[in-house]
């Protein structure tokens, strides 16, 4: 499912800034997470860091904290974690219908100021994970069938398959910087 021209189209609609990218110990994080993180998100990371410029998105950079072991005494609150874990008790509370998944099954990448959660529903293989957007305003679960880049591609050019964005800062944004 993922898609090479994702990250190369999101490139061209915002180029990533110079010297923008972080460093992950992926296999320290993928060792605690009992799970391999998708070849987009690794991608994204390494170009764009823990976000995109000037818009209203953060990408949760990942770290050996899990929603497990969030609340040890210790472990930072706000990372991927701790919010993956806030993830998974809203999907319980908003008792979603439409997409099929467990709350376990569901990893943040994102969030964004209006306190919508952009996750993966990480059901076989990571290359081939669909994200599925939480709207904390309506209190639905919308499910996308694409990896991030791809997501990201769509919402900021304003593919018509990414139309439940259309209220997000992120809807064409890309194409108002052309």
């Amino acid at each position: 499912m993922i898609d090479r021209a994702g990250l190369a189209g999101l490139i061209r609609l915002i180029p990533p800034p110079a010297e923008a990218g972080v460093l992950v110990d992926w296999e320290a994080v993928q060792r605690a997470w009992g799970l391999v993180f998708p070849s987009d998100f690794k991608d994204f990371l390494a170009h764009y860091g823990d976000g995109l410029p000037n818009l209203d998105l953060g990408v949760l950079v990942p770290a050996i904290v899990t929603p497990e072991t969030c609340d040890e005494p210790g472990a930072p609150k706000g990372g991927m974690g701790f919010i993956t874990a806030d993830t998974r008790a809203t999907w319980v509370d908003t008792e979603p219908t439409g997409v099929d998944a467990a709350a376990e099954d569901l990893v943040t990448w994102g969030a964004d100021g209006s306190a919508d959660l952009y996750c993966w529903l990480t059901h076989g293989n990571p290359e081939d994970w669909p994200v599925v957007l939480f709207s904390h305003g309506d209190d639905t679960w919308t499910r996308f069938d694409c990896g991030m880049t791809e997501f990201l591609r769509r919402a900021l050019s304003a593919d018509s398959r990414a139309e439940g964005m259309k209220d997000s800062a992120l809807w064409g944004a890309g194409l108002r910087r052309l």
